[in-house]
Parts: structure tokens; C-alpha cells; sequence
């Protein structure tokens, strides 16, 4: 429990006491009865939640479908490349056999350079360039059984052995394999091209189709524009899908926003009626004073002080003279105005430490907390009584005057228990009416108790 001001003291002074009901009753007390709650903090905060569940939805679903969409474009694109590279290989094929199965043949007797310097390259080169022509085939590659190449439209890799290559190695198995590429910078066929997109497929070749491979082509088709098609569309895909989110978001928005504060009125609402609940469990409805419970608990929180600290304490019993009266012959609604300015009357006349409370019917008590003197009893209660030397109340012009009789025990003088004490300032109250009202005395113990 998070206590602030004397409540800190209070409960810091009880925590050693012995007595466990006057602990537990006055934690309660100090819990139940101080000011207006502060900081409660509301439930759900549903407008809060929907605003970045709703906006993080939106993202995720705009990059959703986008990264969904780029995947199937690009297995489709893949797909159609492959398709397009294997008929462009067996059409090449076809075209070069003439030159590169001579070219094979020599490959197996020579060495590198001695395969560059072979005529039947230039006739390949000579002829491949004839047949990529009006085609996407930036590259034009060459593998014989063993995984050489012997003849590249780059002719820098001529004689290079890739035998372990899996696209190589799925070809020479008899099966096709499309790998797509990002490149920076390419050869194609002498041209430096940059930023390039390529498929590369690996295609086994043979001179019949029940025959086994002879060669593996490898072509390099530039797809770049189907490329950034997709790229394109899948901004398109992103910004339209995010665009109807938003719009469905703001529809959305208003909804939850009005749910939001019809959750937020009710929260206030339930809140209020706990806090009112709360004060009318302890307080006197008609004049707002702490009731006779409230009373009672902080009673004995001061009692419980003062047998730890060693001062005083006092207790009044105010009773208003002759309000019956009032009551009988001007109605009972000018008897309660009186009650309510009797209790402005009286918390006006008293410290912050201390409490005055309505015990019912026209019964006040008041609680003089740290106490040092009699004196300082002596003049709260002239206080009291001058205070009520102005008129309490106005009624049809004219004006209603009422007297206090106090009676004052103090604790431990009188008595150091709730009911004990109480009991001695209501009889020090019996004794101020029969010296004739308007007036207060301390307690006096009757001779035989003094005895």
C-alpha cells in the first residue's frame, strides 16, 4: 500500500505495535478513507491496440502478398525461361552440331590453348552468333562429357572444367536445371552489359532422342525487362493492397474510436460509482463528515499513537441545543441545512489533523490529534463556540441561531480505549446542558470511580 504525508507516519508508528487488530484496522483505514484515488489506471485501452495492430497488420499484409506474388512470378518466369532456353538449345543444337562435335573430338587430344586456337571455335562463335540473333540468349556455353568447356561466347573460358557443377551434373544425367542470376557486369558475346537479370539453363543435347548425351549447352537468356515487370508490379501489388487496408482502416477507425469511448465513459462511470460506494461506506450522506465508523477507525489509530508516542489526545462530544425544535417547527429540510452548516462550521474551526465526524441525529464528535496542552482543548472549543455565534441558516427571512454543548475527555487522562473514551466525553456533554448548554466541560470521574 503506497501511503503519503501522516499516513506514512501512522502507519510506520503501528507497524511495531502488538496489538494486530489495531494494525489491520489501520491499514484500512488509511487505505479506504484518504483522498480521491490517484492515478487509477484504465483497462483495455482498445482505440491504442487497434491503431498499431491495424497499422502493423497493414504492413504485413503489403509485404505479404508482395513477397507471395514475386515468388510465384518468379517459378513462373523460371518455368517459361526454361522452357524457352531448352527449345533455343535443341534448335542450336541442331545449328552447331556441324561445328561442335568436331570440336569434342578435338577437345580430347589437346590442351587448352591448342583448343582456343582451333578453327572449329570461330566457326561455333561464327554460328552462334547467327542464331542468338532476335533472341533474349545474352550466352552461349559448351560443355563436353567431362564438364571442359569447349566453347563459350566468352571466350576466356574456354578449356575451364566445371565437372562438379549441379546444373552441369543434372544435365549430363539427362534432366534439365535453371538457376536465375543477378549480375553486376556480363560478357554477352563481346558486349559489356551491367545490372542484368539472367536465367542460366543447363540442357543436355544428343544426336537422336533415345541416345544419350553428347554435350551439355548452357544458355544465358536476359530476362531483365520481365524482371523489373515483376519488380513493378509487385510495388503496384504492395501500394494497392496497403491502399485498400488504409481506407478499410479508417472506416475501421471511426468505429473502434466510438467503441473506445463508450468503453472509456463506462470505465469513468464505474470508477466514479466505486469512489462513491466507497466515501458513502464511511461518510454521512447529508453533511459529507466521516461517519461513525470512520469515527471509530480513526479513533483508535490516535489512541494507538498516543500510547506510542507519549502525548495527549482529546476527544469532544458536540451536541446542538434545542434542535429538535428547529426540526419540529420549521420541517425537517431547515433541520438538515442546519446540520450541513453545523458541520462547515466545525471543520472550519479545526486543524488538518483533526476530524470531526456526525455520529448521527445532531451528534458531532471531534478528534484533537497531538495534543501538548489542556490549553490548546480550551481554545478549539471557544473557537467552536464562537463560531457558532452567527446565525447557522436563513429561513423565509428569518435567521436561525443554534448553541453547542461539548464535553471533552482526554486519552489517557480519561481513558485510552475507543468505547471508554467515548464514553467519558458523553458524559462531560450531560454535564455542559445541565450548566445550561452553550458552554463545554472535561470529563469528571464520579467520586465512587476516583476512589
Amino acid at each position: 500500500m503506497k501511503t503519503t504525508g501522516s499516513e506514512s507516519r501512522i502507519v510506520a508508528a503501528l507497524a511495531a505495535d502488538g496489538d494486530a487488530a489495531v494494525r489491520a484496522r489501520a491499514v484500512i483505514t488509511v487505505q479506504a478513507h484518504r483522498a480521491a484515488p490517484r492515478g487509477a489506471q484504465r483497462g483495455f485501452k482498445l482505440l491504442r491496440y487497434f491503431s498499431v495492430a491495424s497499422l502493423v497488420a497493414i504492413v504485413l499484409a503489403a509485404g505479404g502478398l508482395g513477397f507471395f506474388f514475386r515468388q510465384i512470378a518468379l517459378k513462373q518466369l523460371i518455368k517459361v525461361g526454361e522452357d524457352n532456353n531448352v527449345s533455343l538449345a535443341r534448335a542450336f543444337s541442331n545449328t552447331l552440331g556441324p561445328h561442335y562435335l568436331p570440336l569434342i573430338e578435338a577437345a580430347q587430344k589437346s590442351g587448352t590453348p591448342q583448343l582456343k586456337a582451333n578453327p572449329q571455335v570461330a566457326a561455333v562463335h561464327r554460328a552462334a552468333l547467327d542464331a542468338v540473333r532476335q533472341t533474349h540468349v545474352a550466352k552461349v556455353r559448351i560443355y563436353d562429357l567431362d564438364g571442359r568447356t569447349i566453347y563459350s561466347s566468352d571466350a576466356r573460358e574456354i578449356g575451364e572444367v566445371d565437372s562438379a557443377d549441379p546444373g552441369f551434373l543434372a544435365a549430363r544425367a539427362g534432366g534439365v536445371k535453371t538457376v536465375l542470376y543477378q549480375r553486376e557486369s556480363f560478357d554477352a558475346f563481346g558486349e559489356t552489359v551491367t545490372n542484368r537479370s539472367l536465367l542460366a539453363t543447363h540442357v543436355p543435347v544428343r544426336r537422336s532422342e533415345a541416345g544419350a548425351p553428347d554435350a551439355v549447352f548452357e544458355l544465358y537468356s536476359d530476362v531483365t525487362p520481365f524482371f523489373e515487370e515483376i519488380k513493378r508490379t509487385q510495388r503496384e501489388i504492395r501500394f494497392g493492397t496497403a491502399t485498400v487496408l488504409i481506407l478499410l482502416y479508417g472506416a475501421l477507425f471511426f468505429i473502434v474510436k466510438r467503441a473506445d469511448g463508450v468503453i472509456k465513459s463506462q470505465e469513468d462511470q464505474r470508477q466514479h460509482d466505486e469512489e462513491t460506494i466507497r466515501h458513502l461506506a464511511h461518510h454521512d450522506t447529508l453533511t459529507g463528515l466521516p461517519n461513525r465508523k470512520l469515527f471509530s477507525d480513526r479513533l483508535a489509530f490516535t489512541l494507538a499513537r498516543v500510547k506510542r508516542s507519549g502525548h495527549m489526545a482529546a476527544l469532544m462530544f458536540i451536541d446542538l441545543d434545542r434542535f429538535k425544535e428547529i426540526n419540529d417547527s420549521l420541517g425537517h429540510a431547515a433541520g438538515d441545512r442546519v446540520l450541513q452548516a453545523a458541520g462547515t462550521l466545525l471543520r472550519g474551526s479545526l486543524r488538518d489533523v483533526d476530524t470531526v465526524a456526525r455520529l448521527g441525529g445532531d451528534e458531532f464528535t471531534v478528534i484533537l490529534d497531538d495534543v501538548f496542552d489542556v490549553e490548546h482543548v480550551v481554545t478549539v472549543a471557544e473557537k467552536i463556540k464562537q463560531a457558532f455565534t452567527a446565525p447557522v441558516a436563513n429561513e423565509g427571512g428569518v435567521d436561525i441561531f443554534i448553541s453547542p454543548s461539548i464535553g471533552i475527555a482526554l486519552c489517557p487522562r480519561d481513558a485510552d480505549t475507543v468505547d471508554a473514551l467515548v464514553d467519558a466525553a458523553d458524559a462531560a456533554m450531560y454535564d455542559a446542558k445541565a450548566e445550561g448548554r452553550n458552554t463545554y466541560r472535561f470529563y469528571t470521574a464520579p467520586p465512587n470511580a476516583r476512589a
